[in-house]
């Protein structure tokens, strides 16, 4: 279990609590298990997690302090418009960095990165409200999108990792911040391997609270679609252009193209990859 002395200031009191019952459970079963009460916490329609955590934790006590301790330091934390905090991210790593088990296992971009990445891509106030879809298709956390909707908010944000608890985290930074997009978790080389997404904020901009809502299929995911469209373009074409190379997905596109390729295809979408 961190330190106190491991945890930045502002985190230590939701050190805190996280650590009373060290001695019982499993650090990163139990952050995990926070992360989807988090999530289960924004569904207009429980899903049974509540249900669930209540039967492996005897109640509920101990998650709910937790979350009271996280709004609390959002809200200390983000002051101005302009400002976002990944709090569920940076004790993600901190507690990847104190254990072994490899559900918790990535590091993210530091935050100051995150700001100069989105200031490169031209996140300013002259993109606000332009309904463009920003796509972060290895979204960790969803830090990379929280900056860029800080920066320029009213566009669809959409975040996939392939890992459960990033895409968990992506979803519930995203609706407490006022991002309306999707959060999935999938393979952005591989569309086809989808796993499960969310809408988030989806009626926000129609007088609606935040919310995290479930996909009850892939055909609802946005980069899913596109993916289709592309296969089913290629395979029209195909037909009187045998030689046509197959599709690429964009992600696996963007991982090859060069700095100065990546400024060349913008296509009415703004990539943070």
């Amino acid at each position: 279990m961190p330190k106190s002395t491991d945890v930045p200031h502002e985190l230590r009191p939701l050190n805190k609590i996280f650590s009373e019952n060290d001695y019982r459970w499993d650090c990163a079963e139990a952050f995990r298990d926070w992360v989807d009460f988090l999530t289960e916490s924004f569904m207009p329609v429980r899903q049974g997690i509540y249900e669930q955590l209540k039967k492996r934790y005897g109640d509920l006590d101990w998650f709910v302090r937790m979350t009271q301790e996280w709004v609390r330091l959002q809200s200390q934390q983000i002051v101005g418009d302009n400002d976002w905090y990944d709090s569920l991210g940076t004790y993600y790593e901190i507690l990847a960095s104190q254990s072994k088990r490899q559900i918790l296992g990535q590091l993210f971009t530091p935050p100051s990165l995150v700001d100069m990445m989105t200031a490169i891509q031209g996140a300013d106030q002259s993109l606000t409200d332009k309904g463009q879809l920003v796509n972060d298709p290895c979204s960790g956390s969803g830090r990379m999108l929280l900056a860029f909707h800080a920066k320029a908010p009213g566009n669809f944000q959409f975040g996939a990792d392939l890992d459960s608890i990033c895409a968990k985290m992506t979803a519930v930074n995203m609706c407490i911040h006022g991002c309306v997009g999707q959060a999935v978790c999938m393979d952005s080389l591989q569309p086809d391997e989808w796993r499960f997404g969310y809408h988030i904020n989806r009626y926000l901009n129609r007088g609606g609270g935040p919310s995290i809502e479930p996909m009850t299929g892939r055909e609802e995911c946005h980069s899913w679609k596109l993916w289709q469209k592309e296969k089913a373009e290629w395979a029209e074409k195909n037909k009187t252009q045998p030689d046509l190379p197959p599709p690429i997905p964009a992600a696996a596109q963007a991982s090859a193209l060069t700095p100065q390729q990546k400024r060349a295809e913008k296509m009415g979408q703004m990539s943070l990859f």
